[in-house]
């Protein structure tokens, strides 16, 4: 089975001069920044872990979003990935988006449902992205149309979509990643073999295979244990080949059943998400909680909020309020120990 550190590990390492900055100072720029474009979602996924927020139907000013991306670039952010608390590509100026980051000097990624991946957005910005992800967690149209809860026929529009970015990828020598992800819940556990047979025959680059890990606020709670499903990662080895990957998250989901070993947050100066109502946020616990909110890109550039008050403020309510009850496995949680370790040297460091 594929073991990647680029997928189950961090990138802190390559960026020594950031990481020195924020060991020097406390604080850096973000290197890297998620931004949801839109809440609008054509999907109902039993899974989200953002159920609790609603579709109330925000997009992100599209003048606003081209300010901060090029503002951004400019400030040394590295990369981001489009997806947030809707789905991406329903925002109408997604591909001017991708377009303008790049152009920006920033890596692009989206994580996306794909029903909306059509060829035409295929043609009009895969080639400016490093990589692109669908989350289909089914291997039939039956269980698709029950944990995506989207139209009828989504499942075999997605699966067509790809096969389409996979064409237009060899057919303009692309360097895209092309991947799928798998969300392991009991509704769809029997599908995993399934799909990991389609991801191969239609040529996609990858499939990852993610535990559930439930977010403090969602109204779902679909948690499988680890030995629940450990049997399947030998199964899955015989589908990895030169041109296919299978990624199967062990360590993430030993580190969810292991849950937080680390004093704070330390990984925060590095990562911010951008909301489709334009509010900076550090993370996804904090949806619509003004008290733990940055600031809003309609009243500050991101350069102001990023160096405010406000912001130190937020940081401080954080470190104040502790992580007993933040989501295992999060984002940051590699980084986080990395970045412990960092903050506490040992007697035998310097011997290299």
């Amino acid at each position: 089975m594929a073991v990647d550190s680029k997928i189950d590990g961090h990138k802190l390492i390559l960026h020594p001069k950031r990481v020195a900055e924020w060991k020097e100072k406390g604080d850096c720029y973000p290197i890297y920044i998620e931004i949801g474009p839109t809440n609008i979602c054509n999907h109902r996924c039993i899974f989200c872990a953002l159920d609790y927020l609603g579709h109330e139907g925000f997009n992100i000013d599209t003048e606003l979003m081209i300010n901060t991306l090029k503002e951004i670039g400019e400030k040394g952010v590295k990369s981001i990935m489009f997806a947030g608390e809707g789905e991406p590509l329903a925002h109408k100026d997604i591909g001017l988006f991708v377009q303008t980051a790049k152009q920006s000097g920033i890596d692009v990624s989206i994580t996306t449902n794909g029903v909306l991946f059509n060829k035409e957005k295929a043609e009009q910005f895969l080639h400016h992205l490093s990589w692109i992800r669908f989350s289909i967690d089914a291997g039939t149209s039956e269980t698709y149309n029950k944990v995506h809860r989207g139209g009828e026929n989504d499942f075999n529009k997605v699966i067509e979509n790809i096969k389409n970015a996979v064409e237009i990828k060899k057919a303009k020598n692309l360097n895209t990643v092309i991947g799928i992800q798998f969300l392991m819940i009991p509704d769809n556990l029997n599908d995993v073999l399934k799909l990991a047979q389609i991801a191969k025959d239609i040529g996609a680059d990858n499939l990852q295979i993610k535990p559930y890990s439930q977010h403090p606020k969602s109204e779902n709670s679909l948690v499988l244990y680890y030995e629940d499903y450990a049997h399947l990662e030998k199964e899955l080895e015989k589908f990895n080949s030169p041109d296919f990957k299978i990624f199967f998250r062990k360590q993430t989901m030993q580190r969810v059943e292991q849950g937080i070993n680390y004093s704070g947050c330390h990984g925060l100066p590095f990562f911010a998400l951008i909301d489709a109502k334009g509010n900076i946020i550090p993370c996804n616990l904090f949806y619509d909680i003004p008290e733990f909110t940055y600031g809003n890109l309609h009243e500050n550039s991101f350069s102001e909020i990023w160096k405010s008050e406000k912001r130190q403020q937020v940081l401080q309510r954080i470190r104040e309020k502790g992580i007993e009850d933040c989501r295992h496995a999060c984002r940051l949680d590699v980084i986080n120990r990395y970045l412990q370790r960092l903050k506490n040297p040992q007697s035998h460091d310097n011997f290299v």
